[in-house]
């Protein structure tokens, strides 16, 4: 017989195991590649479950893919709340491009700065750099240091430049996220979501000063006595990956290690978020997947060419003439290939009187890809069909007149060469 101790050490023995599955499941290495709540062009894959086969194999707890017009190609949990480290100072340069005027202003490096430890440059108080040199060095190599003399040259405290940043992300609808500090540091209130961190990084990229910085492979920051040392960029898909064009990496103990990359190829260019990875190597090769995939999938096609034949009009003042209508120009756009397939649509008028002339608007070419229209071209007479003369007009009205009485055709009839609606 079984006493109740053994029952309850078995109840006891039991519920820890249930509780270790659990705490597997959601950790890092047990996480699923591909979860049901991913989004995929917008859908969530447990909505969709052919999406599942397409999607890219990710192993991080939170991430996003967008293009740089905002749309999500790829997504897992872009809203949720968290440490974003370095990343960060995405949004210190944006709020310094943007109150700073001349970027060659002198900055005196404060004592403030070399006391915040962590990510620095060897900055010492006192020194004197340049709004741009202090740019470089943070958003190239990541400096604490530089970031806090940035801060507190603009706003004259911390507090006061937080406040500044998130005046700023309000202004960007960057609800998810909330800064405390400019360089990154793990603070209690200082956070952000995958979505948010790519917003920022859009909205950055669109400065060229900016742009130009996050795709330095290294900086030399001048010391104190004159000297200066070089720093490689903590982005090392700079030097990996092609087409990389920026942005910026972070790591501390709440954040893991992050990475917001961007990166162009073939008139493309697109931003992964890559949050919470296990490893600095991780957070690479997982944002390089997710680009590739990207590229893959995301591409411009063309889908129109110009002088395409959509309808054979009828010419209404003539017996059996036809002007053709055609496409006015030939279309490339970006499209996702998941969506599914790419239609046309053409909307036209059925008949034109004379005089037509070439290049006349006919018509509108619709580009369809499942419920998203992806563009839409003008369909225009392709030729020239002059009035009837006086004694042809006769002609016409004659025969006109006949056929209502005994039969026949009295105009030529349209035809439709490519789908209509």
């Amino acid at each position: 017989m079984v006493s109740r101790r053994s029952r309850a050490v078995r109840s006891l023995t039991a519920m820890c195991g249930l509780l270790a599955a659990a705490l597997l499941l959601t950790s890092g290495p047990a996480q699923a590649t591909v979860t049901p709540a991913d989004l995929i062009g917008g859908a969530t894959i447990g909505s969709v479950p052919s999406l599942q086969a397409q999607a890219p194999d990710m192993s991080v707890p939170a991430g996003v893919l967008e293009t740089m017009d905002g749309e999500v190609l790829w997504g897992r949990a872009i809203d949720a709340h968290r440490a974003m480290a370095s990343t960060t100072k995405i949004m210190t340069a944006i709020v310094v491009l943007e109150t700073v005027s001349d970027l060659d202003e002198r900055v005196t490096v404060p004592v403030e700065a070399t006391r915040v430890g962590e990510a620095g440059v060897g900055l010492r108080a006192g020194q004197e750099l340049s709004v741009r040199q202090l740019l470089q060095a943070m958003l190239v190599h990541s400096g604490n240091d530089a970031a806090i003399s940035l801060a507190m040259h603009v706003a004259g405290t911390e507090d006061a430049f937080a406040q500044k940043m998130n005046a700023k992300a309000a202004e960007l609808d960057m609800e998810d996220s909330h800064f405390t500090n400019a360089h990154g540091l793990d603070e209690y209130g200082h956070f952000t979501s995958a979505a948010d961190l790519a917003t920022a990084a859009r909205y950055a990229m669109q400065d060229p000063v900016f742009r130009q910085i996050v795709s330095m492979r290294e900086v030399s920051v001048p010391r104190k006595d004159g000297t200066s040392v070089v720093f490689e960029a903590s982005n090392k898909l700079l030097r990996t990956y092609k087409g990389a064009t920026g942005v910026k990496t972070g790591w501390t103990n709440d954040a893991g290690y992050c990475v917001v990359a961007s990166a162009k190829r073939n008139g493309i260019e697109l931003i992964a978020v890559v949050m919470g990875a296990s490893s600095e190597e991780q957070r690479f090769s997982q944002a390089a997947r997710l680009l590739d995939w990207g590229f893959t999938h995301y591409r411009v096609e063309q889908v129109t060419s110009a002088e395409t034949t959509a309808a054979l009009l009828t010419v209404s003042d003539y017996l059996d003439v036809r002007v053709p209508a055609v496409v006015a120009e030939t279309t490339s756009v970006a499209v996702f290939d998941v969506r599914g397939p790419v239609t046309m649509t053409a909307d036209t008028v059925s008949e034109v009187a004379a005089p037509v002339k070439r290049g006349d608007r006919v018509g509108t070419l619709s580009v369809v890809q499942g419920d998203r229209l992806l563009a839409q071209v003008p369909i225009v007479a392709g030729a020239d069909v002059a009035e009837p003369g006086w004694w042809e007009g006769i002609k016409i009205g004659a025969t006109r007149l006949w056929r209502k009485v005994f039969g026949g055709p009295l105009q030529a009839i349209p035809v439709q060469v490519l789908p209509t609606k």
